[in-house]
């Protein structure tokens, strides 16, 4: 049986979550933007970088100073970085709980502010400026992007979860977790992907240790629309990619 080996230039997504600013673990985003910037994704999609902490309803740090606005700046400093890197990259933000707290914010306490186009998320962002794309969720090909709602215990669970829900292969975020589920049946193959986080892994909300784990996805399309996942875990602040070793010094603070 003779095996064919062919060289097939695919598409490259990568998926980038929970920052959680000013709640980021800066090397980890360092060692981000150093991956995107030798790679070159044809699409980067950004999700839950922003905290919104100031008007959140859980209980705040009274020691914190941070505000909305600079916030808001800090990811913008780190979009700005990215669109340099990567000046051909498609950049898309999508919808996520924590965004979401802008909306709920403004019902609750200033419901007449609900129509202020200044307030829209992607005026209020600045997303323009960077050439960001915002969308609720993005179906790429055959492969559903999300921020995601659900929570399971452990590594992979909510990505069965998704797929459950959704029917369909997908990636989502949220739950700050590394992990890959699939599932084949009678119409084909299937695949859900939990792309971990780059926040801290010790906020200062969290008692213990966290079942988290820094890292991020990258998808392979081709021209058919078939498509290879990849789970890319940050371990002792080191990517291993290929034949590709990404490092930081992880003895320097955040």
């Amino acid at each position: 049986m003779k095996v064919s080996v062919s060289k097939n230039k695919k598409e490259k997504v990568v998926v980038l979550s929970d920052w959680h600013v000013p709640f980021e673990d800066k090397k980890i985003i360092e060692l981000e933007l150093a991956f995107c910037k030798e790679e070159q994704p044809d699409i980067i999609i950004f999700h839950e970088l922003h905290d919104f902490y100031p008007i959140s309803s859980f209980e705040k740090n009274p020691e914190r100073l941070d505000d909305l606005q600079r916030e808001i700046d800090l990811v913008n400093v780190y979009l700005e970085r990215f669109r340099k890197a990567c000046p051909k990259s498609r950049f898309i933000l999508l919808d996520s709980n924590h965004l979401d707290r802008l909306r709920k914010f403004i019902w609750k306490m200033a419901p007449a502010f609900n129509g202020v186009r200044a307030l829209k998320i992607q005026n209020l962002l600045e997303l323009s400026k960077f050439k960001v794309e915002f969308k609720k969720e993005f179906m790429y090909h055959s492969v559903l992007f999300k921020h995601g709602n659900i929570v399971r215990k452990f590594s992979s669970y909510t990505a069965k979860g998704e797929w459950e829900k959704e029917g369909t292969s997908g990636c989502s975020g949220h739950t700050h977790r590394l992990g890959i589920f699939f599932h084949t049946d009678r119409s084909g193959s299937h695949v859900w992907v939990e792309t971990g986080c780059g926040c801290q892994l010790d906020a200062e909300y969290i008692n213990g240790i966290a079942n988290w784990q820094h890292g991020f996805a990258v998808f392979g399309f081709d021209k058919s629309g078939h498509f290879y996942p990849t789970v890319v875990p940050i371990v002792n602040y080191r990517i291993d990619w290929g034949n590709k070793t990404f490092t930081v010094d992880a003895k320097k603070s955040t």
